[in-house]
């Protein structure tokens, strides 16, 4: 059994991993920080096992780190690294913001515009892309979780880029997300009156995904640069994530590169291949740690469009990071999860 905490347990992806904590056999919860929640108590009424004892938000030092195994960190950016030198060093950390993703100092200063005073900590951490990352994850002592775009990009492109099937000079992603992605950035009705009859794009090639996109397929493509043109679109849906990703197969066909995605994954429990020119929704993923790819081929021989639906609370955040703990300590990847 392995005592957790949540840091920054009050919003979207820390109420998922409430319930999927609560509902692992071998996770105790025994610390759940929200500031401005402190003393509130969690609502239990969508976990199945309802014979657990009652949990509370705290505020962050006011949780007791001595008896704390593993950190899921759903803090905003910056701010673990605030803390995480205060942290007992024997503790793992599955982090789900972007403090420890990216390898490069300038690369915080450029897309995120702050400072990184901790990067001599970057190597503890480890890139958490579940499927494709296995080994590593297992051997890390913590785990810097991919954002949820990122995933969607990630898990199709890289292996094309590590098979030299695409070219890398024009990738081009526009990409479609449920307004849950805004975090608690916003109050939940205020981002419901946003996207009602509403569709918004922001973040045109400049968003900061893009960072560890790049960084990423660069590393894959044996570190000759790889840049993507990105854009994200605000939807009006609570939760999902569409990725249309236009790409240029280096003479192979469309059946090709599908044979190249299909047999990579065929075996994977949360990756599902559909047959050629079968597109994916999100409805098939939401509620589960499931990502669907579908390969179109349109009426050009040298553009395809590979789409790519996860759910960005669980595969794109909270799921991935429990596939992550169950890798780390030696239990069925599915665990809570299926």
């Amino acid at each position: 059994m392995k005592n957790i905490a949540i840091l920054g347990a009050s919003g979207f992806v820390g109420n998922e991993l409430i319930s999927m904590c609560t509902n692992h056999p071998e996770i105790n919860i025994a610390g759940l920080s929200a500031n401005r929640s402190a003393g509130e108590q969690i609502n239990l009424d969508d976990i199945r096992d309802k014979n657990k004892s009652k949990l509370y938000y705290k505020k962050i030092d006011e949780i007791d780190f001595s008896n704390i195994d593993f950190v899921f960190n759903c803090l905003p950016n910056e701010q673990l690294c605030k803390i995480i030198k205060d942290l007992p060093s024997d503790i793992r950390i599955i982090d789900l913001s972007i403090d420890f993703r990216l390898n490069n100092e300038q690369d915080y200063l450029n897309w995120y515009k702050f400072k990184h005073d901790d990067l001599d900590l970057i190597e503890d951490f480890k890139y958490g892309l579940t499927e494709l990352n296995r080994n590593q994850i297992k051997k890390a002592k913590h785990i810097a979780n991919p954002g949820c775009y990122a995933t969607s990009v990630l898990i199709p492109l890289t292996i094309l880029v590590q098979e030299s099937a695409i070219r890398t000079d024009n990738i081009i992603i526009d990409a479609k997300s449920g307004y849950s992605g805004a975090g608690k950035t916003k109050d939940k009705n205020q981002l419901l009156k946003d996207v009602y009859e509403n569709i918004k794009t922001y973040g045109v090639g400049d968003h900061k995904h893009i960072a560890e996109i790049n960084q990423e397929l660069t590393i894959h493509n044996k570190d000759e640069n790889v840049e993507v043109f990105f854009s994200a679109n605000l939807i009006p849906v609570e939760r999902g994530i569409l990725s249309n990703i236009y790409v240029s197969p280096v003479e192979l066909s469309a059946e090709q590169v599908h044979k190249i995605l299909y047999d990579k994954f065929k075996d994977e429990v949360f990756i599902k291949t559909l047959p050629l020119n079968e597109i994916p929704t999100t409805k098939d993923v939401v509620g589960t740690n499931n990502l669907i790819i579908g390969v179109k081929k349109g009426y050009k021989d040298d553009t395809i469009c590979i789409v790519s639906v996860l759910d960005n609370l669980v595969k794109g955040a909270a799921g991935q990071a429990m596939q992550n703990f169950n890798l780390m300590n030696g239990m069925n990847e599915g665990m809570a999860l299926i």
